[in-house]
C-alpha cells in the first residue's frame, strides 16, 4: 500500500498537469523550461508527475514563460497554495471545489487518468451522453436548447468523447443501473438513439459497460453515484470522486477510505450482468424504445 507520505496529493498532481498543458501549449520542451529556470533536466518532469511541488518564484517563473492567461496563472497557484501541507492539521483526506472549479479540477483528473471507474444510478453518464439526450436533460429543467449553457455544454461533452478514444486512452469501467436505461429523458426516438451509442461504445476495447438489472437482488449502495480515478505512477493514490449539486468532492486520503470505494465498485461489478449480457439488455431496450418511436404509441 502506497504510504500517505509517498502518496501524490490531488492538488500537486492538479497543478503539475496544467502547468504540463502550458508549456505544450508554449511549445517548450522540458528541457527548454529546465534551461530557463536554471535548474536541472528532470526538475520539469517531476513537478509534472506530481512528484515534487514548486516554489512560488519557480512557478512566477514558469508561468511568465509559458504566457499563461490570468485566469490560468489563478488557478495554478490556487492549486500550489492548497497543495502546501497546514501545520497541526491533517490535510488531503477531502477536498471541495465550489462553482466552475470543481468542473475544471474533475477535467484534469479526467485527461490525466490511466483508468476512470463510475458507478451511475440514473442517468447516462457526461461522457456516454449523445446531444439530444443532453439538450433534452436541459429542457426538463426549462433551460431553452439555444441558450449559450447548453452549447457550452456540448462542446465541452465533445472534447470529452474524444478521451473514449483518442490515442492511449485510459481505461473505462462503467456500471449502471437499469434504471439508467429506462428512466425516459427526452422522447422514445432520443432514448433510443442514446442507448444505441451506449451499445457502440461498450464494444471498444478500452471499454468495460456492465448493468445491474432490476431482477438482481437488491443492493443499496448501488444509489451511491461516484467516480475513481486512477493514475498509471505507482506514487499516486486513487481519486475518488462525489458530485454533489452545485460543488463536488474529491477523496485521495485516508487508503482506508478511497480502498472502500474501490471494493465497493468491485462487489457492484460482481451483481451486475457480465458486459456481452449488459450490451444485449442495452440494445433490448433501445429497440423497445425504437418501437415506440415509430409507431407513435
Amino acid at each position: 500500500m502506497t504510504s500517505p507520505s509517498r502518496s501524490i496529493s490531488m492538488q500537486r498532481r492538479l497543478l503539475g498537469a496544467e502547468l504540463l498543458r502550458l508549456r505544450e501549449q508554449a511549445g517548450l520542451t522540458q528541457d527548454e523550461a529546465a534551461e530557463h529556470l536554471g535548474k536541472a533536466g528532470n526538475k520539469i518532469s517531476r513537478v509534472e508527475s506530481g512528484k515534487i511541488g514548486i516554489d512560488k518564484t519557480d512557478l512566477d517563473v514558469l508561468l511568465a514563460l509559458y504566457r499563461a492567461s490570468e485566469k490560468d496563472q489563478l488557478w495554478c497557484r490556487e492549486l500550489s497554495r492548497a497543495a502546501k501541507p497546514k501545520r497541526g492539521r491533517p490535510t488531503g483526506e477531502t477536498t471541495f471545489y465550489l462553482g466552475p472549479r470543481w468542473f475544471r479540477a474533475f477535467r484534469d483528473l479526467e485527461s490525466d487518468a490511466s483508468e476512470i471507474m463510475e458507478v451511475r444510478s440514473e442517468i447516462i453518464t457526461g461522457v456516454l451522453q449523445t446531444d439530444d439526450y443532453i439538450r433534452a436533460m436541459f429542457d426538463a429543467q426549462g433551460i431553452d436548447p439555444d441558450d449559450s449553457v447548453v452549447g457550452d455544454t456540448l462542446r465541452v461533452r465533445v472534447d470529452r468523447r474524444i478521451l473514449l478514444t483518442r490515442e492511449n486512452a485510459a481505461k473505462f469501467a462503467f456500471v449502471l443501473s437499469e434504471s439508467a436505461l429506462r428512466r425516459q429523458i427526452g422522447g422514445p426516438a432520443v432514448m433510443a438513439e442514446q442507448l444505441r451509442h451506449l451499445a457502440q461504445v461498450a464494444m471498444l476495447p478500452n471499454v468495460t459497460l456492465q448493468v445491474i438489472p432490476f431482477a438482481s437482488r437488491s443492493y443499496a449502495p448501488l444509489s451511491t453515484n461516484f467516480k475513481i480515478f486512477r493514475f498509471g505512477h505507482e506514487m499516486a493514490n486513487d481519486i475518488v470522486y462525489l458530485e454533489m449539486y452545485s460543488d463536488a468532492a474529491y477523496l485521495d486520503k485516508p487508503p482506508e477510505t478511497v480502498r472502500r470505494f474501490a471494493e465497493l465498485f468491485a462487489r457492484l461489478q460482481g451483481v451486475a450482468l457480465g458486459p456481452v449480457e449488459s450490451r444485449h439488455l442495452v440494445e433490448t431496450v433501445a429497440n423497445e424504445y425504437a418501437a415506440v418511436a415509430t409507431t407513435g404509441s
